[in-house]
């Protein structure tokens, strides 16, 4: 095992006569002489401040309560001892410890925390392997990192503003690990066709690595070999049971003979009953494994995914997966283990609504800005490919990307090679590139010049079954800049799936993911974004309605978002959705798969079928919307577009960052009208808040596309600040070439490492952005101060002048490493000329959108005509009465 130049140590593993992984450090990390050790006088952390930092399950491990606290805390202060007692034999073994180590105190940003940390380790600012004390959580007061040390190292770390706390192994298992495997395992699918199969995500901690010839099959094997009942199952069992506190006889002593708790009586179960008497064994030997190496020891993480192949027997198959959980958050250099949670699948309008807002006008189509020369992958369903959006008969596609087919450039199958009748994925690729060959067809995609790289993740009942993450991203690679997924969880924390996602666009800076927010969001229900969506640097999608006859009968305009479009924010506070797009009766191409060539007929009504197309709504409908227009984004700026607006070759900038794209889509988002809740009516919003956020996706206020849209455009790219410093921008106002756009607007993106999962501070590295103008300063996200939360920032100035100056301050408040990359987007009037979309008083489809008000008075006429006709059938009828009565 080695890495560069680092000195190695090959170290025994639990259970492993010849371990496969081990950890790469320096020798500065070796002691003189391992030896057994006490805890340092450095406290460790408290159950409290624990779940003020990780959402893990040691809350429902103990049992904590407020009524419950005392017994609770003697109960974690004894796991923290017996963890302590196992990290002295590791050092005895020559084996390290993994430990969370914490800087507290005012007045120190997280990279200066860090050096203190280091200091107290014995290592230099220039040593390397201060990269390997990795951040869990960065705040004003406090900074905490994962570490593995020999346990004489850590406690010789001593002083007030030193936390030192060895990884409990409840810590491994990320909130409501044991209850969300009770209520998943064995669930069915919403077709009812199949069982669902569970998997485990195992993250190795910071700079464990693993030998290049070893393979996922090699782990399996030795990890496996450790538990099933031809080897010696009873004797592995009480093994697994010696390295858990609560099945351990150490907490047996402290409980002084009273009943164990219910996760002791659980765990102790499962050992007994399923692993001790092999009962396991076939489950185990039918799991599938994939190891995803660390690109960078420094910056990532190995990953192991355990894939349970269901056996049938459902309560079975759950305990053996809780009791493989147990015995791989038994391994040192395991850091977090975690079920992943079920995933499912959550444009003739959409095209001028994202474009211009004005009926039929399509600028961006004029100009040649359609996509072309981008490709964007998406990983769904399946994709009809001889319906006439996608049929390319002289380059079909394949696994292999192929820079000559016409739209379906790579088709990768992990599951099939098709979709099933008017199937998800086939709707959601039209919707980003879908193009008939032969003319322009009714449901031709918001990008129509743009390729497709696909990933094929469903079966024909519409279920989809996932590949490793960094395999699924990898589709269309390196020319694929984007990846679409309209699907998701239910599960609102920031997962391993939500780490990987952000860590592949780290790690490729030219990427940008879109993931739909999900459908859950009827009642206004909040805290409903789930993984991966849950991401930081990923841009998460809601929906909002459309237009004209395309939205269902009752539904109000495009300005109102659907009430289905999930809320956020997430579990550590992030505002989420990111932003709003098109997801309502969106028609796409409609997949038949026992035709050929299908096509374009009667356009089918809102959320219906005809021949080769289809209409559907929600936030899978959204995602590939706002896709398609990144798209066009990253296609303005390679053409040379920018900065005059017009296309210029020379101005061709090279490979824009991921963190640009998000920062142009956000900074030109607008604010919608509130959410259309039908019967019950319709829920005020405000800017920034968790139903719209930063708004609806707009390239009228995004980019300057010379007399066709309202802004100018300056952006700043993979711009870099130290921790500490700050960096200003100056923009002048200037409205003299006919611009009339009334506001300055800046947006401030950065993209960061993945965070750990179940983080409670996920954004590690916090930049600020200011905006000061006459004599004011503005601050972002609407807020009275500067942001501590979320890694995208916006300020707005409505109502600036001709000739003001502007100076926008970005400010690397408290970063967790020495310096943190950036993207900085501002529009405004900056000498450009004036939108002739607009020059005749046109009204834009969202501004003149009297949808509410119809509804309103629809509603009283259905209400007073007909007390109207019953008052003038009364009248009549007495009129008639009394002249019988008169004649009479």
């Amino acid at each position: 095992i080695f890495k560069k130049n680092k000195k190695i140590l090959s170290t025994m593993r639990v259970q492993m006569a010849a371990p496969l992984w081990g950890v790469a450090y320096s020798s500065l990390w070796r002691p003189a002489g391992a030896q057994m050790v006490t805890p340092p006088e450095s406290r460790h952390l408290t159950i409290e401040e624990l779940n003020a930092i990780l959402q893990t399950d040691a809350t429902k491990e103990f049992d904590w309560s407020e009524e419950n606290a005392i017994k609770a805390g003697l109960l974690w202060d004894g796991a923290v001892q017996f963890e302590w007692n196992k990290a002295a034999d590791a050092e005895l073994n020559g084996q390290r410890f993994p430990y969370i180590l914490c800087h507290i105190g005012e007045g120190l940003s997280g990279y200066k925390r860090k050096l203190a940390l280091a200091e107290a380790l014995n290592l230099t600012e220039n040593d390397t392997d201060i990269y390997y004390l990795r951040t869990l959580y960065n705040a004003d007061d406090y900074l905490c990192v994962y570490g593995q040390l020999f346990a004489s190292v850590a406690a010789g770390v001593t002083g007030e503003e030193f936390i030192v706390q060895p990884l409990v192994q409840t810590l491994k298992f990320l909130n409501n690990f044991v209850d969300n495997a009770n209520q998943e395992v064995g669930k069915s699918n919403a077709n009812e066709q199949e069982i669902y199969v569970p998997t485990l995500d195992v993250i190795l901690c910071p700079n464990v690595a693993i030998e290049e010839n070893v393979t996922a099959d090699d782990l399996a094997f030795e990890v496996i070999d450790s538990l099933v009942q031809k080897t010696i199952a009873s004797k592995l069992a009480a093994a697994i049971s010696d390295t858990y506190y609560l099945t351990s006889e150490a907490y047996g002593n402290s409980t002084d003979g009273s009943e164990p708790s219910e996760r002791a009586q659980l765990w102790n179960t499962l050992l007994n009953d399923y692993q001790k008497a092999g009962v396991c064994d076939e489950a185990y030997e039918m799991t599938t494994w994939t190891l995803t190496r660390a690109a960078d020891l420094e910056t990532g993480l190995t990953s192991v995914q355990i894939e349970f192949n269901n056996t049938g027997n459902t309560e079975q198959d759950q305990a053996c997966m809780l009791t493989l959980a147990l015995a791989a958050a038994s391994y040192p250099d395991v850091c977090s283990v975690e079920m992943r949670e079920p995933v499912g699948t959550s444009n003739h309008y959409a095209t001028w609504l994202t474009q211009s807002e004005l009926t039929n006008e399509r600028p961006f189509f004029d100009v040649g800005l359609n996509g072309e020369g981008q490709t964007v992958t998406i990983s769904d369903t399946g994709i009809d490919q001889n319906n006439c959006y996608f049929l390319d008969n002289e380059n079909p596609a394949s696994a292999t990307y192929n820079t000559n087919s016409r739209k379906i450039a790579q088709y990768v199958p992990f599951v099939d090679t098709s979709d099933y009748q008017y199937g998800h994925g086939t709707h959601v690729a039209g919707t980003v590139a879908g193009k008939r060959d032969d003319a322009t067809g009714a449901a031709d995609g918001i990008a129509p010049g743009a390729k497709l790289a696909f990933a094929d993740i469903g079966n024909s009942a519409g279920s989809l079954r996932l590949p490793n993450d960094y395999e699924l991203l990898s589709v269309g690679r390196p020319y694929s800049k984007i990846h679409s997924a309209s699907w998701g969880s239910e599960f609102p924390f920031y997962t391993t799936q939500s780490r990987n996602f952000d860590q592949f666009m780290y790690e490729n800076d030219d990427f940008l993911i879109l993931v739909a927010a999900g459908n859950s969001g009827a009642g206004d229900a909040p805290q409903t974004v789930g993984s991966p969506a849950t991401g930081k640097n990923i841009i998460a999608v809601g929906a909002h309605h459309n237009t004209d006859d395309s939205r269902p009968r009752g539904a109000l305009g495009p300005s109102y978002i659907a009430d289905f479009s999930s809320r956020g924010p997430t579990s550590d506070g992030r505002t989420k959705p990111d932003i709003i797009s098109v997801g309502k009766a969106v028609l796409s191409a409609g997949a038949v798969p026992s035709e050929f060539g299908e096509c374009d007929g009667k356009i089918p009504g809102p959320n219906s079928s005809s021949g080769g197309l289809l209409s559907l709504q929600g936030t899978s409908m959204a995602t590939p919307v706002a896709a398609g227009t990144a798209a066009i984004i990253r296609q303005y700026f390679e053409d040379g577009y920018y900065p005059t607006g017009e296309r210029n070759p020379s101005n061709a900038m090279d490979n824009p960052s991921g963190a640009l794209i998000k920062a142009v889509l956000i900074n030109g988002a607008q604010y919608l009208s509130g959410v259309d809740n039908g019967a019950s009516g319709i829920t005020p919003i405000s800017p920034y808040d968790n139903n719209q956020n930063f708004g609806r996706v707009s390239l009228q206020y995004s980019v300057n596309l010379a007399g066709k849209t309202n802004v100018d455009l300056q952006v700043f790219d993979r711009e870099s600040i130290l921790d500490g410093d700050s960096k200003d921008y100056q923009v002048q106002i200037n409205t003299s070439g006919g611009c009339a756009f009334p506001d300055l607007s800046a947006t401030l993106v950065w993209v960061e490492e993945g965070s750990t999962p179940g983080c409670l501070n996920c954004v590690m590295n916090d930049l600020d952005l200011s905006v000061s103008l006459r004599g004011v300063t503005y601050f972002p996200n609407g807020r009275n101060g500067p942001d501590r939360v979320n890694s995208a920032e916006r300020v707005v100035i409505r109502g600036v002048q001709n000739g003001d100056i502007a100076t926008i301050t970005v400010n690397a408040y408290n970063l967790a490493k020495r310096s943190q990359n950036y993207a900085l987007v501002v529009t405004g009037c900056f000498g450009g000329t004036q939108n002739q979309l607009y020059a005749e008083g046109q009204c834009s489809e969202f501004e003149c959108d009297n949808s509410a008000s119809h509804r309103t008075r629809n509603i009283l006429l259905a209400i007073f005509v007909p007390l109207g006709v019953i008052l003038l059938c009364c009248v009549g009828g007495a009129i008639i009465r009394r002249r019988k009565k008169m004649s009479t």
